[in-house]
């Protein structure tokens, strides 16, 4: 790449520094602004955040070895990798009916840190390359999860509720859509909870096709609904 080949922004100098902060700030801000529209646990703000400071914590390596011979630049990226473990495990959660959410944030919040360390280092093909590639998974594999996944006359969700006459409604909105619900299974909150919400796995069958993105839009918007999804087996 040309960013490559310039001289002056091999080393870190005002300008290569600027260039790789501005970088680090676009790359991850898009990425996290897919996730943040998405209503994920780690968004815009905390995607930018990630990657400035691995970016950071590349030029600290870098500056480092360049200005004491006995320093190993990968040394305080190598604890980024692995730290960024545990900030990404905070953004996985395990539902009631062990619905695993967050992967996929978690696995962004990782990659967007090595991106930022690329940049860092001034490998501005490779950031530039994976970003590209964490986008279009991001975004243009959700044409192909359509495509996978075709109109559907049933179907199993896993509904989270923030309560019981949520759910009731639910169910009443089911009907009036000339929805047949042919199997509910309703989990209650722990007795230590002092948590009013209900889970359930509900079968129900449409009276004509229906998109998984339609389900979703359709009874996901409904007022309590906190969470839908397949019912995985």
């Amino acid at each position: 790449m040309i960013l490559e080949q310039i001289d002056f922004l091999k080393e870190l100098t005002l300008p290569s520094i600027l260039l790789r902060t501005f970088l680090a700030m676009m790359l991850s801000g898009i990425l996290g602004y897919e996730r943040e529209k998405r209503h994920r646990p780690a968004g815009f703000r905390t995607y930018l955040v990630v990657c400035l400071g691995s970016c950071l914590a590349m030029m600290i390596g870098i500056y480092l070895s360049t200005t004491f011979d006995s320093a190993d630049a990968g040394r305080i990226p190598a604890q980024v990798i692995s730290g960024i473990g545990f900030l990404g495990a905070g953004t996985i959660l395990v539902t009631r009916q062990n619905q695993v959410r967050g992967l996929t944030t978690a696995a962004g919040l990782w990659a967007v840190a090595c991106i930022g360390l690329a940049l860092g280092a001034g490998f501005y093909t490779g950031a530039l390359v994976v970003f590209a590639a964490i986008w279009i998974s991001l975004r243009m594999l959700r044409i192909v999860h359509t495509h996978l996944n075709p109109a559907l006359k049933s179907i199993t969700l896993h509904v989270e509720f923030a309560k019981i006459s949520d759910m009731s409604q639910f169910i009443a909105f089911a009907k009036n859509e000339h929805c047949i619900i042919d199997h509910l299974e309703m989990t209650r909150p722990r007795k230590t909870s002092e948590s009013t919400a209900v889970s359930a796995i509900i079968a129900l069958s449409f009276a004509e096709e229906l998109t998984y993105s339609q389900i979703v839009e359709t009874y996901g918007g409904l007022e309590g609904v906190t969470y839908i999804d397949y019912a995985y087996n």
